[in-house]
């Protein structure tokens, strides 16, 4: 991580990997005495206008950031701003409010997921790590105990050439 970061920006959505994405965000903001913002997007469906009221998912999104907020206070990183937005698209949400907020990094978290052996990340945090400006760091999570994941057919004929042999 770049040394001179002052300002993080943390999207959170209440999954596992979200908020184990924001402790290591906590722990590199005290680290570095970076400012830290955690930011909950509302996603309004396009049935909807922007001013459409929707309580329920304002009422979790602030139980949520009081979550995260406890969450910051165990990590021992003071100052957090927490707050949520609607948007029609989190990721593009998330790209604006860290320009806004001056972030110099945005911590992300994703999930493990694996596709024909590929690594896969959502839509949002694909938008977000290619469209902000500032760096961008993946928090992926760790493959799942249950094994290595799918065997891609033919990887064991491989063979690597050394020295032209």
């Amino acid at each position: 991580m770049s040394q001179d970061v002052s300002s993080i920006l943390v999207p959170v959505n209440g999954s596992g990997h979200s908020e184990r994405a924001f402790r290591w965000a906590c722990q590199a903001a005290r680290k570095h005495k970076a400012r830290l913002n955690a930011l909950h997007v509302i996603e309004v469906p396009l049935a909807y206008s922007m001013d459409s009221e929707f309580a329920e998912d304002v009422d979790r999104a602030e139980n949520l950031l009081a979550d995260y907020e406890r969450i910051a206070r165990n990590e021992k990183c003071r100052g957090l701003e927490a707050g949520h937005l609607r948007a029609r698209l989190a990721g593009p949400a998330i790209v604006q409010e860290a320009a806004v907020k001056g972030a110099d990094m945005v911590v992300i978290g994703i999930p493990y997921q694996r596709s024909f052996g590929h690594c896969v990340m959502g839509e949002t945090a694909a938008y977000v790590f290619q469209h902000t400006p500032c760096q961008v760091l993946l928090w992926r999570d760790i493959a799942p105990a249950e094994g290595p994941g799918p065997v891609l057919a033919g990887a064991g004929d491989l063979r690597i050439r050394r020295n032209g042999g």
